[in-house]
């Protein structure tokens, strides 16, 4: 959100946000000085958010931050908001890293999104 042809507001994350297939792991990122508002926004919402210095290196008025300290200030503000943290292990198992199937349309049908058509077969909006 926000780092090419999309803007950094809330209008444009809520339209990102209603596109996204149902139960489907989403996680809001962003870069430069949106990085905090929209991760903020994220967090609030319930969703995921990331951050790190490929993100950005600005803090509040023009500081420098390292990634860690990105991701104390997101912690804290996960905590003010309610929020838990994810550990290492939970963080696997919510992106479902090291899961594998034994086909695409396998894949796609695990992930929430429609199977790959059929030469000549029209598509659907969703997997039944």
């Amino acid at each position: 959100i926000g780092g090419g042809f999309d803007g950094p507001n809330p209008y444009n994350m809520m339209n990102f946000i209603n596109r996204v297939p149902d139960g489907a792991c989403l996680t809001l990122e962003t870069l430069m000085r949106s990085t905090l508002p929209v991760n903020t926004m994220a967090l609030a919402m319930g969703l995921h958010c990331r951050v790190g210095n490929e993100d950005t290196i600005w803090g509040a008025k023009g500081e420098k931050m390292t990634s860690v300290q990105q991701i104390e200030q997101l912690v804290r503000i996960a905590g003010e908001l309610g929020r838990d943290v994810a550990t290492g292990k939970e963080a696997r198992d919510i992106y479902r890293i090291g899961q594998t199937y034994d086909s695409v349309d396998e894949t796609l049908a695990r992930l929430g999104y429609a199977p790959n058509r059929r030469p000549g077969e029209r598509g659907f909006t969703f997997h039944a």
